[in-house]
């Protein structure tokens, strides 16, 4: 059953693909070739970790495509070990995004009403361009884990943000102030709601 909602899930970020890519693409001319990324493979980076030892209580992120890795896609996709207390509400600017529930249970907090919404194993989100949107565990000593898709990718994007504004394992902590991290949210895309 894993397998079906994962392939159900590309099949939408496929979709979803599509739908954004460029004219004249690779796909169209033939030359783009088939990537694998192996379970153990993609680039693994900590956001926000407790310290230079440990993640704690940050998220775990391993990039399996973006367009660092695979100049010619239109996609990212990445796993992500939420933090403990899930992903801040935002909106993107540039991307539309698919989240898939690989295991965990918690909440998406969608719209601007923040609205929750239960989620778990198994449980999809698609998240078009600019629409507010969070995640919460329902336990945070068990995080979720999450497959994400976002299309279509560009400079300062979403993977720009977690290749740039995140740390390797055994780096310390950027620990921004929160002015600068709003900056930085702002350069890669995002919007944070006001505070009410």
């Amino acid at each position: 059953m894993k397998l079906v909602n994962a392939l159900i899930v590309f099949m939408l970020a496929v979709s979803v693909s599509a739908k954004n890519a460029p004219a004249e693409s690779p796909q169209q001319t033939g030359k783009t070739p088939i990537i694998a990324v192996g379970p153990d493979e993609g680039v693994v980076r900590w956001l926000q970790p407790d310290s230079a030892k440990e993640v704690g209580q940050g998220a775990l992120l391993n990039i399996k495509i973006d367009r660092l890795s695979v100049p010619y896609t239109n996609m990212m996709v990445a796993t992500q070990k939420l933090a403990t207390l899930g992903i801040p509400v935002h909106s993107h600017t540039w991307e539309d995004e698919v989240i898939y529930v690989i295991k965990g249970q918690g909440f998406a907090v969608i719209n601007e009403d923040q609205t929750r919404v239960p989620i778990k194993t198994g449980s999809v989100l698609y998240i078009p361009l600019g629409e507010w949107h969070g995640l919460k565990n329902a336990d945070p000593k068990e995080p979720m884990d999450i497959l994400l898709v976002t299309t279509p990718v560009k400079p300062n994007g979403l993977g720009d943000f977690f290749q740039f504004a995140t740390v390797k394992p055994g780096h310390p902590p950027l620990n921004l102030p929160e002015e600068e991290f709003l900056k930085l949210v702002k350069k890669y895309g995002m919007e944070i709601p006001k505070k009410k």
